[in-house]
């Protein structure tokens, strides 16, 4: 520890040293290159650290975010491909914009961003805006609420692996489900509602529904294998660019650890909260669920002074955030399409803060905790996750993707029989 911080003073000598403070501007300029510098020595100075917090990156790569999230990536490009998207966005257009003042094919985005998990929502909604589907403005608003935690993640690994009360899994999901909504409603708030295309009648858009799956449905099958194509392409493409992110972020997030960064940093936060109330041992996990999510999850689940509640608060912000490794990801999703990522990131905090209320408040009204036994016990297996289960528990996902889509449907068609006849 001592040598780090003297090689952080050295560096900071030599470039005030060197630097002329008449000339701020290059300030800016130099500072990434002094962390990458810094970040170099630590790899050097940590190399076992390094190594073995590469590997566990690897490890969670393959074994949990691969399949978890492979089947969800090609199903979302085929769908998009066939038109069957476009589709789904006719009908669902009065249950989306009034919501969240957004296009019916956000639906789209939002229920596969709800079942299984970042970064799916942020593939869809970039891939929406190069189709023309969305505006920019849209598509931002849409990329706030929707690119979310998955089930999987918060009932698999957080309820059952790091609580160990898988009852608490749904509760957990629901709030964070209710916060994304919350997220969305109020995004949708922010801006005057589009009503252009809301003045076409219910039957004409039964019409364009029609003639829109009509053309889905004209795939030939060797056009369907260029679609498939494609889809496993870009699919495996986008999840090799989320591994290097988890593990180049395993990397950083232990170094962090490691150096002491984030013990500092939870001291300073402490000092400046604890006068509010706040319980000094919580900080850690969140400080360390800033960066990334599942080692801040891990913190705050394993720190034994803090009660349970406390516990389940501090986890729900952390999921909510969903940390700098997903943020990045996100971004190199979206740069490509235009769309700005400073909405995203305040939805984010928003979703983990009305998350976190949400979570406090259930807690208190239900009075969850005093449960004796588990009512959810056995919907998720007690040994560790394995390759297999992972990828067999995402395709129950989408099925119950496909479930939600359809419910929708059915709602937006009883709206659009219902209401009366335009000329």
């Amino acid at each position: 520890m001592d040598l780090i911080i003297f090689i952080i003073c050295s560096i900071l000598v030599i470039f005030i040293y060197t630097s002329n403070f008449s000339k701020v501007f290059y300030l800016k300029k130099l500072s990434l290159p002094l962390l990458l510098i810094f970040f170099i020595i630590l790899l050097i100075l940590f190399s076992d650290t390094a190594v073995e917090s590469a590997r566990s990156g690897l490890n969670l790569w393959l074994n949990i975010v691969f399949p978890s999230l492979f089947p969800f990536f090609v199903v979302s490009d085929i769908l998009g491909s066939t038109g069957f998207v476009r589709a789904i966005g006719i009908l669902l257009e009065p249950v989306m914009r009034p919501l969240f003042n957004v296009p019916g094919c956000g639906s789209f985005a939002l229920a596969m961003g709800i079942t299984s998990g970042y970064p799916v929502g942020a593939r869809i909604t970039a891939s929406l805006k190069a189709e023309n589907l969305i505006k920019k403005s849209e598509a931002e608003r849409l990329l706030a609420f929707t690119n979310n935690s998955g089930p999987l993640f918060i009932a698999g690994a957080v309820a059952t692996g790091m609580l160990q009360r898988p009852d608490l899994g749904v509760f957990l999901l629901a709030s964070h489900i209710l916060a994304s909504i919350t997220v969305g409603i109020l995004f949708g708030l922010c801006r005057k509602p589009d009503n252009s295309k809301n003045n076409v009648s219910a039957w004409n858009a039964l019409k364009r529904f029609k003639s829109e799956l009509a053309k889905a449905g004209k795939t030939s099958l060797s056009s369907l294998g260029s679609v498939l194509r494609n889809a496993i392409n870009n699919s495996i493409m986008t999840i090799l660019a989320i591994g290097g992110f988890i593990i180049l972020f395993s990397v950083i997030i232990n170094m962090l650890l490691k150096t002491g960064f984030i013990g500092a940093a939870s001291n300073l936060a402490a000092l400046v909260f604890s006068p509010f109330g706040a319980n000094s041992d919580v900080f850690p996990g969140i400080v360390s669920g800033f960066f990334e999510i599942t080692t801040g999850a891990s913190i705050a689940c394993k720190t034994e002074a803090l009660p349970l509640e406390a516990q389940l608060t501090a986890v729900s912000l952390i999921i909510g955030w969903g940390g700098l490794s997903v943020h990045f990801q996100v971004l190199s999703i979206v740069s490509s399409s235009g769309i700005s990522i400073k909405p995203y990131l305040l939805g984010k905090l928003l979703h983990g803060i009305i998350s976190a209320i949400y979570t406090y408040i259930g807690i208190k009204t239900t009075g969850l905790l005093h449960m004796s036994k588990p009512a959810f016990s056995q919907l998720v297996p007690a040994q560790g996750p394995e390759w297999k289960i992972i990828f067999i528990q995402s395709i129950q996902c989408l099925i119950v993707t496909a479930f939600i889509l359809a419910i929708c449907t059915f709602i937006s068609i009883l709206i659009m029989v219902i209401s009366p006849r335009r000329n």
